[in-house]
């Protein structure tokens, strides 16, 4: 690509504040030769870092670039410099932080909607009987055995990617692919994830998957839309191909995990089941492909309700980051308020507290809430072909949906 000056700086701008935190950088797909410059060199302070973000900032309005584009490098900007001055310990109130860093006003949950949600599980989930043995239940009697996981979930990619291929004709490019891989995470002191999707340039993901951890067949069709079909991986190709060669926006050969870009892509990826199936279809597919024989007796009504109450459970996890990072509530208190509310064991919770309390994870855990509530807040719970055909190819900023 055509790269400037300016657009030099940035990308390495970006990648010497990812120098100071792992995975700050999620992908990258730029030049080659500035990744190699950048991960030779020692870690630049964060003075000189944000010395350099605040001259690249005042250089942005001279560049010539359409008012849409400069206004969405413009926010990056304020993302990264935001970035740095917190990494130079200077005090921002979190709420101040949030909204730099994604473009988006950080909200306190009303207790009244949490009250609603737990109606809507209970009825969903309840049935007689306790809910939390409920949903223990159902989870042991769901769970997906570890030498299925892989055959299941490529057929499940295989779905999606069809499904995707004929509501939004010619965007996939043909060379696009995705490579699985096992992971197993065993170290107590690390977040544990189920999937992972990581881009790798090209039109090629990788996403990982860990056998072994809360896998169950029920979420085997919404994690292959959201990491692959039409969600992450489908988004960064698009906008590979479409803003990053076609148009030379290097803002695109980067995701940067403390962003504005971030809460786009989470809620692409959250609301892609959504754009390829309703309800009933999504119970109907789970059932007839990755339910095991012998529990085909599963209601297809009740999967239906299911479905529609999983994306609202968003709002739990959001409201616990919030409680644990605005309102600074302790370790304890947080497992022991998470514990009463019924969904979750206590290992379950812990685990999310882990990516609450990480340095670059802890925002990103509003992100999956925030992203899908503005995407149906303004295209609906089923947005049409090309609303969501909107959403993969062009730079968008929360705000615009507003």
């Amino acid at each position: 690509m055509k790269l400037s000056e300016f657009g030099k700086d940035f990308l390495f701008l970006a990648l010497r504040i990812g120098k100071h935190h792992k995975n700050y950088v999620d992908y990258y797909i730029g030049p080659d030769k500035i990744w190699e410059l950048v991960d030779k060199e020692d870690p630049i302070s964060p003075r000189k870092l944000l010395i350099n973000c605040k001259s690249l900032h005042t250089k942005l309005f001279s560049q010539g670039y359409d008012k849409k584009r400069e206004r969405y490098i413009d926010k990056m900007l304020v993302a990264m410099r935001t970035s740095v001055e917190i990494l130079k310990g200077m005090k921002i109130p979190f709420k101040e932080q949030f909204l730099r860093l994604y473009d988006v006003t950080l909200k306190v949950v009303n207790e009244s909607e949490l009250d609603e949600l737990k109606e809507e599980i209970n009825e969903a989930y309840g049935g007689t009987g306790n809910l939390e043995e409920n949903l223990k239940s159902l989870r042991e009697i769901r769970k997906v055995p570890k030498s299925k996981v892989f055959i299941l979930f490529e057929n499940a990619l295989n779905t999606a990617k069809n499904r995707t291929k004929e509501v939004f004709l010619n965007l996939l490019p043909k060379s696009e692919r995705i490579i699985l891989d096992s992971v197993s995470i065993d170290n107590d002191e690390e977040a544990k994830w189920t999937y992972y999707e990581w881009y790798l340039g090209k039109f090629r993901s990788r996403i990982e998957i860990n056998p072994t951890y809360n896998m169950y067949w029920t979420a085997i069709l919404s994690a292959a839309t959201h990491e692959g079909y039409p969600g992450h991986h489908t988004e960064f190709v698009v906008k590979e191909q479409r803003l990053y060669r076609e148009l030379n926006h290097f803002e695109h050969s980067l995701l940067l995990l403390n962003s504005p870009k971030l809460v786009i892509s989470e809620g692409i990826a959250d609301i892609g089941a959504n754009m390829l199936y309703n309800y009933r279809e999504q119970a109907e597919i789970s059932i007839q492909n990755f339910c095991i024989k012998s529990l085909q007796d599963e209601s297809l009504d009740m999967l239906t309700i299911q479905n529609k109450v999983k994306g609202k459970i968003h709002l739990f996890w959001y409201n616990l980051a919030y409680l644990a990072l605005v309102e600074d509530w302790s370790e304890k208190k947080l497992i022991q308020y998470a514990i009463d509310y019924e969904i979750y064991d206590k290992n379950t919770i812990k685990n999310r507290l882990k990516l609450i309390f990480n340095q670059v994870y802890s925002t990103t855990v509003f992100s999956y809430k925030i992203g899908r509530d503005i995407i149906i807040n303004k295209l609906g719970e089923f947005p049409s072909v090309k609303d969501f055909r909107a959403l993969l190819e062009k730079s968008v900023l929360p705000s615009d949906l507003k």
